[in-house]
């Protein structure tokens, strides 16, 4: 039996590259699958967003901001995925102030402590868990069938480009890809026995966006260590987290170890299924519930329910009229009327016999 709906609250993912997947693809599934655990109505759209609903934003960065412009804050919530704290963010100062008019989902606690710290307290800024689901399982018709070591993927730095020079000198085989995501991702996340994630920003916050596909997909994980977040803390999952100088090591230990890969791949399963995402989801609706409502919307409103405004202040104001009678004039009234009168005549007819 379906549980009852809870109201609705979509998300909306803003993709460039569309119906390719890009960045967020991943995470816009999983948002919507956990919200819809909880018994909400909750639909995927693309460059798109029903005004009339609430709606978690993924994507809001520049160039995109003006098209965001256009919802209203008390509808909408901006899911910051950017590393803020971080020197190579490529958001700047202007993309924290233009946050502060909205209600901000994070997926990291540094973020939001960063972003009340910037905004003197004033951010209203929540963190909300993102949590691997089955619906970015992708290619299901494709066996299991690990074919190379370790699969790494996104953009190439200079210290990403060391510990793959690394691994391969170590004798590991090495998948490197860029610019693939969500579905098109999924073949070479099938062919890996392992993941890996070395960090690009100096923050080091951990990435959960990188590692909800490869969770879903049952493959090991190794990743740089993280600053982890107050209620998304993978410290305690399967992933094996090794500092930057062992990262090699990490890898090809875990690579000659298939029951070990096996064991952590399910203790990541394990993991993602208890992270309690009601209460983080339930207080950023509670935000949106709170959040003012700006200028230029309070102008549209009384815009739409002012029909006829009132007169100037020097001149004055028309009769109000509660009741106007027009007898002989309503539904029945004729009727009523050339009855009295034939009466009328009927009754000086007999006073006259």
């Amino acid at each position: 039996m379906t549980a009852p709906s809870r109201g609705v609250v979509n998300v909306a993912e803003i993709n460039p590259h569309a119906p390719r997947p890009f960045t967020f693809t991943e995470a816009a599934l999983c948002l919507r699958d956990s919200i819809r655990r909880l018994g909400y109505t909750c639909d995927l759209h693309v460059n798109r967003a029903d005004t009339a609903q609430r709606c978690i934003v993924l994507g809001a960065l520049p160039p995109n901001l003006p098209a965001v412009d256009q919802l209203a804050p008390a509808k909408a919530a901006i899911f910051n995925f950017e590393q803020l704290g971080s020197t190579q963010s490529v958001t700047g100062e202007d993309y924290a102030n233009w946050l502060r008019q909205w209600v901000v989902a994070d997926y990291h606690s540094a973020n939001i402590d960063w972003l009340r710290r910037e905004s003197g307290g004033e951010q209203r800024a929540f963190e909300l868990p993102v949590v691997p689901s089955e619906s970015i399982a992708w290619r299901p018709d494709l066996p299991y069938e690990p074919e190379v070591d370790v699969l790494f993927f996104g953009t190439l730095s200079e210290r990403r480009q060391r510990i793959i020079d690394g691994l391969q000198a170590a004798g590991l085989t090495v998948e490197v890809v860029a610019g693939s995501f969500g579905e098109e991702l999924a073949p070479a996340i099938k062919r890996a026995r392992i993941v890996l994630h070395v960090h690009f920003y100096e923050t080091g916050l951990f990435p959960i966006a990188r590692i909800l596909q490869p969770v879903a997909q049952g493959v090991a994980i190794v990743c740089e260590q993280s600053v982890f977040s107050r209620l998304s803390d993978w410290s305690a999952s399967g992933i094996v987290f090794a500092p930057y100088e062992r990262l090699v090591d990490a890898c090809k230990r875990l690579a000659a170890n298939d029951a070990e890969r096996e064991m952590r791949a399910r203790r990541n399963l394990e993991f993602a299924a208890a992270i309690d995402f009601a209460p983080p989801f339930e207080r950023l609706m509670r935000a949106l519930d709170d959040a003012p409502v700006r200028n230029e919307e309070i102008e549209k409103m009384l815009e739409a329910e002012a029909t006829e405004l009132p007169p100037e202040a020097h001149l004055a104001a028309p009769a109000f009229k509660i009741a106007e009678r027009h007898p002989g004039q309503g539904k029945y009234g004729k009727w009523i009327v050339a009855l009295l009168i034939l009466f009328s005549l009927y009754t000086i007819w007999l006073s006259m016999r």
